[in-house]
């Protein structure tokens, strides 16, 4: 056999070696390891089993904050084939991890194809790829960035081929990989720049063959552009999807960004990614061995790039130096992606995925070397000079020394400390793969299953419950529903079990079925049967009907609220018919009695599209208040909310009227346990003045421009430095006028109540009178001897009108002796569904307003029914009433849509005000429902 075969074949044996060793960490135990199947995961696998099944076919994933798709289209293969499984996706996963490794051969072989041993440095590399902690954990999850070091590495490694070959064809495969490369991961986008790097190299260095080397390089860009060209389309039809992930995780700074950077580089030697999901925490991508010889290799490709530089002109390809300069580029740039992302874990293992497979060149770089070195020490140390055979050997021995050292160590930090640890478990939602597995096999003929996570709808429950569309969704683990009638499954997973000891309060003591442990031994989740005759009651009664949908019960304050801390509530709610829309959920706002909000809760416990007639709700809510809220009488304002359509659902009166948007339940609020710090406290303008026992820390003063009749909406922070504080009255001065005199907290807290240390916020909101003179005008506080410039407000100037236009029709109709409505003009007598009208309202004022009412203009059908409304405070919400001046003239237009669906006929338009608080309207003379008739307006099919 001659020299060239036995060096064949003992290459042959160290590459089937490598990807033996590779295969058997990343398929070993594949389908129980790693423990648990986390939210991205799960929605990956959701994805992929989608495309599968034929219901899609995407060219990017807009869901979940952007997916590039190549990796799901892999999956959903290998689910053709096995179905749609965890296995199959982690399958899919595993196998492009273990063709990376081969993969790896052939870029590093092409990159430095011209070194006599670069063979062999490309198994080295591949070997420390096979047993590399950090790619291993990525070719055992089914997650999309595993293809993006293979795309990366076919693209070069065809590319150099191509180049060095001057073979169209490569160039041609090369472009493909490289389009495709933008179809793997979010931080492939970075990949073009090392690329253009080494390029613009050759570039420059083979300037006899630039002409030509054009050519091939147009050849491959313009096979790159034709496979991104859908993507690209894509992105330029839809623009936000580009950005809308980088722009969550991107740094605010370029500070930050440096100092993200600085933590990326900490990553390869010192200290890795903190993240269990991805990494043994902190652990760097390469241990004290291989990163002695990473820092060697870099050195070495360093020194060698600035070898062949110098040496340019001398030689007939520039090839050699285009790899070194490719090399060194990947370092920082395929950095970068996790550099920037300082809003989320940096430094990042899956973020700088781009790095591989080129940076393992440089330790099996390090390690070549220190073989050159040795092997040089013993020829001049021996008699004997050793042959062929004998080099082979040598560099056979020093693959196998990486893998017989790196993949029991890999093995054992994988298996045995990683991908079983109970933290790996908790980390990667296995409580809910648990759950997933109990609801499979659980009979759920005769209950009801609701299950509590912390995501609405959380795909690890999706992807691996038999009967996910039967579960009911209970995010954070606060809620309960008793059902109209028969038995419910309520299931708390560990994850939203932090309120369990208020669930064990409200259900009776042998509702609990079933606790099994996980890994740590603690219960992995709660399951209790909860039945529709089981109703426990509110401790306080509290009846209010909201759109003839939610029935309020009652509430429950759970412990008494203290300022700067929650409160805590339970509500009792039960759903009496379906609602119009899929998105209420209760809105809950923390106020005093003057109406001043100090804390608001928009719990996403139990949406609408979930609710059945008949369930009783029982929902506990925690609404934080500011620190330096004063203690006393408060109400917490409860109505149902649809962001959606932005609008509340309508509180009815016992008659079925509109009473408001929101029901007032009474809650007392005592002092904090304790001061809050200076920094709790929301003060725009600190002061720090001394004032007879007291400090005024600061003050809030949210608008400085302000119109007449407005209110100048103000918070004074005090801190009592002594007991038995004299009660001194506060002063509120805008220039030479007085708004305000009286104890704080608008007469109801004064000072000799307050305890020492004890921090107040204290709110105002005087009107400015509407004869304030318009110009710049000192806002004040003062108390006895001592005045506190507060800075200076603007008082605008208002246009107003008193003269009356002509109009189209006169009505001349008091509402409540407060305003009359003059009359209107219309856009037209007749209109068609769909389309709308404009309707004209002129107003006069009749005596100066406290109250910002709300105008209601009403197209109805002859069968009472609405056809078409628009409701809202004067001129489009911009004037309120209160800045009215009496004998003003306004004009207020409206747009009213008339639905698409509306009957024919003759339909009535009428208007009137209401107060928006409690929907009481302005009384009008001889009209028992306070409303102005206009006119009949026919709707014309």
């Amino acid at each position: 056999m001659d020299s060239s075969r036995r060096r064949g074949w003992t290459f042959a044996v160290g590459l089937l070696v490598v990807c033996l060793a590779a295969a058997a960490l990343r398929f070993y135990r594949l389908s129980d390891l790693p423990v648990g199947m986390h939210y991205d995961e799960a929605a990956n696998g959701i994805l992929a089993g989608e495309i599968a099944r034929g219901v899609r076919r995407p060219i990017f994933i807009p869901a979940y904050t952007g997916k590039e798709v190549l990796f799901f289209y892999w999956a959903a293969l290998w689910m053709k084939v096995l179905g749609i499984t965890p296995f199959a996706l982690r399958l899919a996963a595993a196998s492009i991890g273990t063709a990376t490794v081969a993969a790896t051969v052939w870029t590093v072989y092409e990159l430095l194809y011209e070194r006599d041993e670069g063979l062999w440095i490309a198994l080295g590399a591949a070997a420390f790829l096979a047993v590399s902690f950090w790619h291993l954990v990525l070719s055992r999850y089914g997650f999309r960035a595993v293809t993006q070091p293979l795309l990366q590495a076919l693209t070069v490694a065809a590319l150099w081929r191509g180049l060095r070959t001057a073979e169209r064809g490569w160039l041609v495969a090369a472009g493909l990989f490289c389009g495709l490369t933008a179809y793997t991961y979010l931080a492939a986008r970075a990949f073009p720049v090392p690329l253009t790097v080494a390029l613009a190299v050759l570039l420059v260095a083979d300037r006899d063959q630039r002409r030509e080397r054009l050519l091939q390089l147009a050849i491959f860009a313009a096979a790159a552009a034709l496979v991104l060209a859908p993507l690209a389309h894509y992105w330029l039809t839809h623009p936000g999807t580009f950005m809308v992930r980088a722009r969550q995780v991107a740094a605010d700074t370029w500070g930050e960004a440096w100092r993200g950077f600085l933590a990326c580089l900490q990553m390869f030697f010192l200290r890795g990614d903190p993240y269990v999901r991805f990494n043994l925490p902190h652990r760097p991508l390469f241990l004290p061995g291989a990163a002695a010889f990473l820092v060697v290799g870099v050195g070495l490709a360093a020194w060698r790039f600035v070898h062949l530089w110098q040496a340019r002109v001398r030689r007939s390809s520039s090839l050699p130096l285009a790899s070194y300069a490719f090399l060194l580029a990947s370092m920082p740039v395929m950095l970068v992606p996790s550099a920037l992302a300082t809003g989320e874990i940096t430094p990042s293992n899956l973020r700088t995925v781009g790095l591989l497979p080129f940076v393992v060149v440089f330790p099996a770089l390090g390690l070549f070397a220190l073989k050159s070195w040795l092997w040089r020490a013993v020829q001049r140390g021996s008699r004997e000079q050793g042959g062929p055979a004998t080099r082979r050997a040598l560099q056979l021995l020093l693959v196998g020394l990486v893998l017989a050292v790196g993949t029991p160590a890999t093995a054992a930090a994988y298996f045995r400390d990683w991908a079983s640890s109970p933290a790996l478990y908790e980390a990667a939602d296995g409580d809910l793969a648990h759950v997933a597995d109990y609801l499979s096999r659980a009979d759920l003929a005769s209950m009801e299953p609701y299950v509590a996570s912390q995501h609405y709808r959380h795909p690890t429950l999706a992807f691996l419950a038999h009967d996910y569309d039967a579960v009911r969704w209970l995010v954070g683990g606060q809620t309960l529903v008793f059902p109209a009638d028969g038995d419910a499954l309520l299931i708390l997973p560990r994850s939203a079990a932090a309120d369990l000891d208020w669930v064990d309060s409200m259900l009776p003591g042998d509702a609990l079925v079933g606790s099994p442990s996980g890994p740590d031994r603690s219960p992995d989740f709660h399951a209790y049967r909860v039945s529709g005759e089981h109703d426990p009651t509110p401790a306080r009664s509290q009846a209010a009907n909201f759109g003839d949908v939610v029935h309020l019960l009652g509430y429950t304050v759970l412990v008494q609220s203290r300022s700067g801390d929650c409160v805590e509530l339970t509500l009792w709610w039960k759903v009496v018919d379906l609602p119009d829309r899929h998105d209420y959920r209760p809105i809950l706002r923390f106020v005093d009695r003057e109406g001043f909000l100090w804390g608001e809760s928009q719990p996403f416990h139990y949406p609408s599209e979930q609710w059945l007639p008949g369930q009783v709700v029982v929902d506990h809510i925690s609404i934080p208040v500011a620190a330096g809220a004063p203690p006393g009488d408060y109400l917490v304002r409860l109505g149902f909310y649809s962001p959606g359509a932005d609008a509340r659902m309508p509180l009815l009166d016992d008659g079925g009227a509109y009473a408001g948007a929101y029901v007032e339940l009474p809650v007392s609020l005592a002092r904090a346990k304790e001061p809050p710090p200076v920094g709790a406290l929301d003060i725009h303008n600190p002061l720090g003045v001394d004032v007879d026992g007291l400090t005024l820390l600061g003050a809030t003063v949210e608008a400085t421009t302000i119109r007449p009749g407005e209110r100048l909406r103000l918070t004074l922070f005090w801190r009592a430095d002594a007991g038995e504080l004299p009660s001194n009255p506060v002063s509120l001065w805008l220039g030479d006028t007085k708004l305000y005199d009286g104890d704080p907290v608008r007469g109801t807290y004064p000072f000799g109540v307050w305890s020492v240390g004890e921090v107040v916020g204290d709110r105002y909101a005087p009107r400015i009178p509407l004869d304030t003179r318009p110009g710049e005008h000192r806002l004040q506080v003062r108390m006895a001897d001592t005045t506190v410039d507060l800075g200076r407000v603007t008082v605008q100037e208002t246009d107003r009108s008193f003269e009356v236009p002509s109009l189209s029709h006169l009505i001349g109709v008091s509402l409540g002796n407060r305003v009359e409505l003059l009359g209107y003009d219309l856009s037209a007598g007749s209109v068609a569904p769909g389309e709308t009208l404009v309707l004209t309202l002129y107003w006069r004022a009749l005596t100066e307003m406290s109250r910002e009412y709300t105008v209601f203009t009403h197209l109805l059908a002859p069968d009472g029914s609405m056809t078409g409304q628009q409701d809202n405070q004067p001129v489009r919400g911009s004037y309120p009433t209160t800045l009215w001046l009496p004998g003003e003239v306004v004009a207020d237009a409206y747009e009213i849509s008339v639905r698409p669906d509306a009957a024919g006929g003759e339909h009535r338009l009428e208007v009137g005000m209401y107060e928006p608080e409690t929907g009481t309207r302005l009384p009008v003379a001889g009209r028992a429902d306070n409303a102005v008739p206009l006119q009949v307006v026919r709707v014309v099919e």
